[in-house]
């Protein structure tokens, strides 16, 4: 930070700061100002500009020097050196070679004399701000051809949706260069205050860039998470930080502190789960603002019947259970990570691109988990848990017909035309390749799943469907469903928590990363899937 004369007359008036105050005194006063909100980062960047009139006259009589000096140089390296024959010759009017590139010097001196100030002394320099200097360019997101298990992904080359389109889903872009180094200072400071033990201190650690990227993103930036009092009245969600906020952002022993990211920290993190996940990509996200638990209703099918000739009593339909009550309970998830304190000593500003990776592939995992065999009670409901869903007795075989009773086990009206893509089985590799591996016969070796052709064991699909693997399924767990019918509701807002503090962190000398977000989950009908639990061990 360069404290110019501006500053500290500034701090003078404001803040008590002696006239013969340091720089680095006149650096804390100015940082806390900064801080409780006294000196806005407009202010500061405008008193923090050089002072104009004696640096421009400066800068003026230097390219005076240079341009005085060019045009010597100039005329030193066009003359020529004369020849007797030519003394008489130089009388003649025409003889003007030396004159006219005298004056091409004179023309060059013109170009440098134009960075002179004008008549009012005044030379107009804005420097950038940190934002400025990164690229906003986005690109539009598009599913892989693989997932990151190396299977082929059901969705690839399709625009990448947050959301169902039916419930306000919107085209995810990839982050922007400024995204991403807004995530990287944010992060930053999360970590500086874990070691640190203060937010403010933390603040006043930041190099000034950090700082300006900070309040960039806090002015200009949609948040999300949680105020202080961790109550849904204090949720953050997908708006602009209060003046309040952002005092209690960087000044945690005053206000109390606001555990909230920019909202591009929480789409980078979210969307890794959503290009690389299983079965995450498939299910039917929903957005939720606001609440712990979703009331919801579903409702079954009406009755009908043939009545027969004139005369005869329509029966009545009992509604009897016709209505059942949809409700999903909202659960927090944590994914945590130790990072070296010296590694973050070092890292330069894309740690944010570490740190959401490290998040978004825990979360890819986690969420494949719980849509598989969530129990509902601490987690969302995953299908082998789903009360109601058709169970398939396989006796400790893996045949043809046993897949065809799973496949056969969803009804048809299950399958409309939205959601065939998601229609997969679901089992371990272990299962897979017990698929592949039937034959065609007792006394004959060829794979059913290929017959004439070598089976395509890469392919990573099973009568038509993908065939998803999941590692949190043992071997005799295998089930088939619609995961557009799964419907998964995404708690907006993600919070981070750092520590240092602890036997082992200090000893390892590390740092503890805690992300937390919140999601619910579960089947919306029964009929959507098909399990068994007595496959192959």
């Amino acid at each position: 930070m360069r404290i110019t004369k501006q500053i500290r007359k500034w701090l003078e008036v404001n803040c008590n700061v002696k006239a013969d105050a340091t720089d680095d005194d006149c650096r804390k006063a100015a940082a806390k100002a900064l801080a409780e909100g006294d000196l806005t980062v407009e202010k500061f960047t405008e008193l923090s500009k050089p002072e104009r009139a004696d640096e421009a006259n400066q800068f003026a009589a230097k390219l005076d020097q240079v341009a005085d000096g060019l045009s010597k140089l100039v005329g030193v390296l066009t003359a020529k050196e004369k020849k007797p024959e030519e003394k008489k010759a130089e009388t003649r009017p025409e003889a003007k070679e030396v004159k006219t590139e005298t004056k091409e010097a004179g023309e060059i001196a013109k170009l440098f004399a134009m960075g002179q100030p004008p008549a009012d002394g005044e030379i107009h320099v804005r420097v950038k701000e940190a934002a400025e200097r990164y690229s906003t360019t986005k690109s539009a997101m598009t599913y892989p051809t693989h997932t990151k298990r190396g299977q082929p992904h059901p969705m690839a080359g399709s625009p990448v949706l947050d959301f169902d389109p039916a419930e306000g889903g919107r085209h995810l872009d990839n982050p922007s260069e400024r995204d991403r180094a807004v995530v990287g200072a944010v992060g930053k400071l999360l970590c500086s205050t874990a070691q640190k033990h203060s937010r403010t201190l933390a603040w006043m650690g930041l190099p000034d860039h950090d700082k300006e990227l900070v309040a960039y993103a806090m002015a200009n930036m949609d948040w999300v998470g949680d105020s202080e009092g961790r109550d849904d009245r204090n949720d953050i969600c997908k708006r602009r930080l209060t003046p309040r906020e952002q005092k209690a952002l960087i000044d945690d022993a005053t206000s109390g502190g606001t555990e909230a990211v920019p909202i591009v920290f929480d789409d980078i993190i979210v969307t890794t789960p959503i290009l690389q996940g299983e079965l995450f990509p498939l299910v039917n996200k929903v957005p939720l603002d606001r609440g712990r638990r979703i009331q919801g209703a579903a409702a079954g099918i009406v009755g009908s019947a043939w009545a027969g000739v004139d005369d005869t009593a329509v029966t009545l339909f009992t509604t009897t259970s016709y209505i059942t009550a949809f409700d999903t309970t909202i659960f927090r998830w944590q994914g945590s990570i130790r990072i070296g304190l010296d590694f973050l000593s070092d890292t330069p500003i894309d740690f944010g691109a570490f740190l959401t990776g490290q998040y978004g592939e825990v979360l890819a995992r986690d969420l494949d988990t719980v849509i598989a065999v969530g129990n509902g009670t601490t987690q969302p409901e995953g299908v082998m848990t789903k009360a109601g869903v058709t169970t398939v007795a396989w006796g400790g075989l893996t045949t043809i017909g046993n897949y065809e009773s799973l496949r056969f086990g969803v009804h048809k009206r299950e399958h409309l035309p939205n959601m065939m893509k998601t229609a997969v089985f679901a089992g371990t590799d272990t299962s897979y390749q017990r698929a592949m591996a039937i034959p065609v016969g007792a006394s004959d070796n060829r794979r059913l799943s290929s017959v004439m052709t070598l089976p395509n064991y890469d392919g990573y699909a099973w009568m038509g469907r993908p065939y998803k693997i999941n590692e949190s399924l043992v071997n005799t767990q295998i089930f088939y469903a619609i995961l557009g019918r799964y419907r998964m509701y995404q708690r907006r807002g993600l919070t981070i928590r750092s520590s240092t503090e602890g036997d082992t962190l200090i000893r390892n000398n590390e740092m503890l990363l805690v992300a937390m977000a919140r999601f619910g989950g579960q089947l919306e009908r029964a009929a959507a899937a098909c399990k068994t639990t007595t496959a192959p061990a």
